[in-house]
C-alpha cells in the first residue's frame, strides 16, 4: 500500500512538472491580473500629464494603471500609499506589459513571471535587467499628476520649457574660461549634457553635447590634457569605460566609438546660454 502511495505521489509530481515544460524558461508564471491601460497626451518637455479623473485606481494605496502616451512607450503608474511613482511598463525579457501586485509591492510580468521592486530593480528571472523608475509629481489642484520622464539632477536649475532651457553663464565659473566643462541634466532634457566653453566669444563660444558615449552608452566625462595642436583648449571629453575621446564640440578623436557625440543647438549672447532639445548636425 505504501509503495502504491509513493508511486502515486511521484506520478503527480511528474505530471505537475510536465505542465511547466512550455514555461521552463519562464519558471511557471503564476496568474496575476493585468491593470487597466489608459491613453494620455504625448509628452511635453519630458512630462506626461495623467488626469486622475481618468485613473480613479490611483486614488488609493496599491492602485495602478498603465499609461500610454500618444507616440510613446507605456508606463506603469502606482500609488505606493505615500505618493505616486512610475515604472517602464514593458518587461525587458520579452516585452510583455507589467502589472502591479499590491500584496507584494512588486511589478510582475503576467507572461513569464519576472518580478521587479518598486525602484525598478529586477528581483526574479527570466528578466535579467532592471526597468526605469520615474518620479511622479502631484496631483495638482486640477487633479493632474505629472509623470517626469527626464528628471534632472539639480546642476541646471531651470527646467526645459518650450523645448529649451537657459542659464546665466555667470552662475557657472567653469564656463567662464575656455576649456571649462559642466556635466548635468536639467528637468525635461532627454539626455545628460556636457556644456563646454570652446572660445572666448562669439555665437559658437559655448557647445552642448550628449554625455552618452556613442560606443556603448557609458557617461562621458571631462578630462585634462596637455595644451597643444591636438588639445588646444587644454581639456577633452573621455569615456571612462573604453577610452573613446572627443573634442569639446563632441567630435570624435579616438575610438573604439565610431561616431561623435550627439550635439544640441546653442545660442549665447555673452551672458545667457540657451540650449535646445533639438539635435544639430
Amino acid at each position: 500500500m505504501t509503495d502504491k502511495l509513493d508511486l502515486g505521489r511521484r506520478e503527480l509530481m511528474q505530471r505537475a512538472a510536465l505542465t511547466c515544460v512550455p514555461l521552463a524558461v519562464a519558471r511557471c508564471a503564476r496568474f496575476v491580473s493585468p491593470v487597466r491601460t489608459i491613453p494620455a497626451a504625448a509628452p511635453v518637455d519630458g512630462n506626461v500629464a495623467v488626469p486622475l479623473s481618468a485613473a480613479p485606481e490611483l486614488g488609493h494605496a496599491g492602485g495602478a494603471v498603465v499609461v500610454h502616451p500618444a507616440g510613446s512607450t507605456q508606463f506603469l503608474v502606482v500609488n505606493s500609499g505615500t505618493g505616486l511613482f512610475g515604472l517602464r511598463a514593458e518587461c525587458p525579457h520579452a516585452g510583455c506589459i507589467l502589472t502591479w501586485v499590491p500584496e507584494d509591492r512588486e511589478a510582475e510580468c503576467p507572461c513569464h513571471g519576472s518580478r521587479f521592486a518598486a525602484d525598478g530593480t529586477v528581483l526574479h528571472p527570466p528578466a535579467n535587467s532592471d526597468i526605469a523608475h520615474y518620479p511622479v509629481d502631484g496631483p495638482d489642484a486640477q487633479g493632474i499628476a505629472t509623470l517626469r520622464l527626464f528628471a534632472g539632477d539639480g546642476v541646471f536649475r531651470q527646467p526645459v520649457i518650450g523645448g529649451q532651457f537657459s542659464f546665466a553663464i555667470a552662475d557657472y565659473p567653469a564656463l567662464q574660461r575656455v576649456g571649462g566643462v559642466v556635466l548635468g541634466r536639467p528637468d525635461g532634457f532627454p539626455t545628460p549634457l556636457l556644456v563646454t566653453r570652446v572660445a572666448d566669444s562669439g555665437a559658437d563660444a559655448v557647445a552642448a553635447v550628449s554625455a552618452i558615449c556613442s560606443h556603448l552608452g557609458c557617461t562621458v566625462l571631462p578630462s585634462g590634457c596637455a595644451p597643444g595642436p591636438s588639445c588646444p583648449a587644454g581639456s577633452r571629453l573621455q569615456c571612462p569605460c573604453h577610452g573613446s575621446q572627443y573634442d569639446l564640440t563632441g567630435g570624435l578623436l579616438q575610438g573604439p566609438a565610431g561616431t561623435g557625440l550627439l550635439r544640441f543647438a546653442v545660442t549665447f549672447d555673452g551672458a545667457t546660454v540657451t540650449v535646445s532639445t533639438q539635435a544639430r548636425a
